[in-house]
């Protein structure tokens, strides 16, 4: 009749307004570097909850470390029409091709963690995550500082062809150039980020070169405790090298304390995570972002280590 608004019975306006919420939804593809371990876990869950506190689905997918999976994962994010990709990157080139097609199909993909090669750049809108090349260069400093400038260092690195791995090794080698350290690298080795691995390394190391090694560079802390728990095994009771780790775990913390390690590079993997989520939300919200936005790094050593809190 005229003069009268219709109306829908509460049950249908409910489903229609669930509908219409869920046809508004933005997914995100999310290709995470791994499911379980130290740095990726608290930064999956970062990124996870503030996600749904941004109203945004994520359809989180594992690389496990694994190159070749993590690219099919990308072409499964193009296929499943995802509204954005965000990649954590375990190799500067593999995944260009897929960025590539992605682009094509009109999908805004991110980085997060760790760099590519430049020729990515034209298939991504930002990358998001500590300056890893300059982590590479706080470490060399720091070690420099604690070794008075001279002896020989041993390096353990990340995996081989990593991007972060990459940055880190490279940031320190270039830094001791720089300054004109007399600090000699005795060997790199990598250990893919991984505390057995690094351990198994370091007894190989140790067993090498001995009291030649007079310093340790480690590309994050899991693998810094690998060659504590390695230099115990061969040495009970002598005090180790100066260690300098990166990532600012608790574990870390508790080392600089008790004199096993020198310092270590605070970066929250809660920041990486959100600063990735917050970044592709505005993306969709047709927003431009910078091509780079990094996390704070702070070096920690005995005289701060009260006053920093740990990044996990």
């Amino acid at each position: 009749m005229i003069g009268k608004t219709a109306r829908l019975p509460a049950a249908a306006a409910a489903i229609l307004l669930a509908s219409t919420a869920f046809a508004s939804a933005k997914t995100v593809c999310y290709v995470t570097a791994a499911d379980s371990h130290a740095y990726a876990t608290p930064a999956n869950v970062a990124l996870n909850d503030r996600a749904k506190e941004l109203g945004i689905e994520i359809l989180s997918l594992s690389q496990n470390f694994d190159v070749q999976t993590g690219t099919e994962q990308v072409s499964t994010c193009i296929a499943r029409k995802a509204d954005g990709i965000i990649l954590w990157p375990l190799d500067p080139q593999a995944y260009i091709p897929a960025l590539a097609r992605a682009k094509q199909a009109n999908i805004p993909a991110i980085l997060i963690n760790s760099p590519m090669a430049e020729q990515a750049n034209d298939f991504i809108k930002s990358f998001t995550g500590p300056d890893v090349y300059e982590e590479g260069k706080l470490a060399a400093d720091s070690l420099n500082e604690a070794m008075k400038g001279e002896g020989a260092v041993v390096v353990i690195a990340g995996q081989a062809g990593n991007g972060t791995t990459i940055g880190r090794v490279g940031g320190f080698v270039d830094r001791l150039k720089e300054i004109g350290s007399k600090v000699e690298v005795l060997e790199t080795v990598n250990a893919d980020f991984d505390q057995q691995k690094a351990l198994v390394a370091s007894r190989d190391l140790i067993t090498r070169f001995g009291d030649k090694i007079t310093g340790v560079y480690a590309n994050d802390d899991t693998m810094a405790r690998g060659f504590i728990d390695a230099w115990k095994e061969a040495n009970s009771g002598k005090p180790t090298p100066p260690i300098v780790g990166i990532n600012g775990q608790r574990d870390a913390f508790d080392s600089i304390r008790s004199g096993e390690m020198y310092s270590t590079i605070v970066q929250s993997p809660v920041e990486d995570g959100k600063l990735a989520i917050e970044t592709m939300a505005e993306i969709l919200d047709g927003k431009d972002v910078k091509a780079r936005l990094p996390i704070p790094l702070t070096v920690v050593t005995k005289a701060n280590v009260e006053t920093v809190q740990p990044a996990f």
